[in-house]
């Protein structure tokens, strides 16, 4: 019986040979029709992605940082200004003085903003002010002034 089962094993293989081998070349051929149509593809894709990530996240972080640098420099200097207080380098007297110097630069801040934009109102209504009045009131319209007459007795 092992004899019949060997040589059933070798015809069986002789038989399925063929079409094992067919099968694996129509894969490898199918492979690389996949490869050629998938690799462009993918290129493509990675392209827009790098191009989408340059154009839209680079910008938006670097806004990000850009927003967030003054209120990380605030963070720091109010970090240092605690330590220097803890360590009593710094005095309450000094803090306090240090405040009212910055609520006092806020106010007059505010101060020259809302004089600056009454100047700008009241100069831009100075000027419409005038245009208007030039609209309204043309040479044309004024009255012209008497004409002044030569007497017809004049002895010349």
């Amino acid at each position: 019986m092992s004899h019949n089962g060997k040589s059933g094993v070798r015809h069986a293989t002789d038989m399925v040979t063929p079409y094992a081998l067919a099968a694996k070349d129509n894969a490898v051929h199918y492979a690389q029709q996949a490869g050629a149509h998938v690799a462009p593809a993918a290129r493509k894709a990675a392209t827009q992605a790098k191009r989408q990530y340059t154009s839209q996240v680079v910008p938006a972080v670097a806004r990000a940082k850009a927003a967030a640098g003054p209120a990380r420099q605030e963070a720091t200097v109010r970090s240092q200004v605690a330590l220097a207080a803890l360590r009593g380098d710094v005095s309450t007297r000094d803090i306090r003085a240090a405040v009212r110097r910055r609520k006092r630069r806020a106010r007059t801040g505010r101060l020259l903003r809302k004089a600056g934009m009454i100047g700008l109102v009241a100069g831009g209504a100075y000027a419409a002010w005038k245009w208007w009045s030039g609209q309204n009131s043309p040479d044309w319209l004024d009255e012209p002034s008497d004409a002044t007459e030569v007497p017809e007795n004049s002895d010349h």
